[in-house]
């Protein structure tokens, strides 16, 4: 199963791939069974190595590539010279990756994990139809109003309309940042609703 988490909202990527990990069963044999690699320098060999092999007393491993899709970022316009077609280094890397991440074992969860990409992206464009896609743009409002008011709630706290738009003035789109400043002030309001003077 090939998953693709992308977007500039880090924050989100990684709550994402923590719930894909906690629907993989025990934390611990999980812990055992995952590899994460490094797309800029990974190869069609180590790749085949590691989710070619069986995972250990579990149904499957969890495989994790960060950057690898960028690495097939289109860089501006190729020049051109007479008579040849524009290549680009990584014109024919694409196509045998793409193949075999496509058909990886079924006892592996390959994950994908990379900032913005575009859909002229020629391995993206090879993967798209075979794998689940989640995307994390910045949250802007009156998204970024609503999900503090989700987290402040998912934390058991309560904070009033004119709060949330000031913390989401004040901190902005860092969901890092932000969920830490929601965590004190929940600590500080210590049950009351939070206003804008706390």
């Amino acid at each position: 199963m090939l998953y693709i988490l992308s977007g500039q909202d880090d924050f989100s990527i990684h709550q994402s791939l923590e719930e894909l990990k906690k629907s993989m069963g025990d934390p611990t044999m999980l812990a055992v069974n995952t590899t994460t690699l490094d797309g800029k320098d990974v190869t069609l060999d180590q790749l085949k190595n590691v989710c070619d092999t069986p995972p250990f007393l579990t149904e499957r491993r969890l495989v994790i590539i960060k950057g690898l899709l960028e690495h097939f970022e289109p860089k501006g316009k190729p020049k051109r010279k007479k008579g040849n077609t524009p290549t680009t280094n990584n014109q024919n890397k694409d196509k045998p990756l793409a193949e075999y991440i496509s058909n990886v074992p079924d006892t592996t969860l390959l994950v994908l994990i990379d900032g913005k990409i575009s859909s002229k992206n020629p391995l993206f464009k090879e993967l798209s139809s075979k794998a689940k896609i989640r995307s994390f743009p910045l949250l802007r409002e009156p998204q970024l109003r609503q999900w503090i008011q989700g987290r402040v709630a998912g934390e058991g706290g309560n904070i009033s309309s004119p709060a949330v738009a000031l913390l989401a003035t004040l901190v902005g789109s860092n969901l890092w940042t932000m969920s830490n400043e929601i965590n004190k002030l929940i600590l500080f309001a210590s049950g009351h609703c939070i206003e804008v003077g706390d």
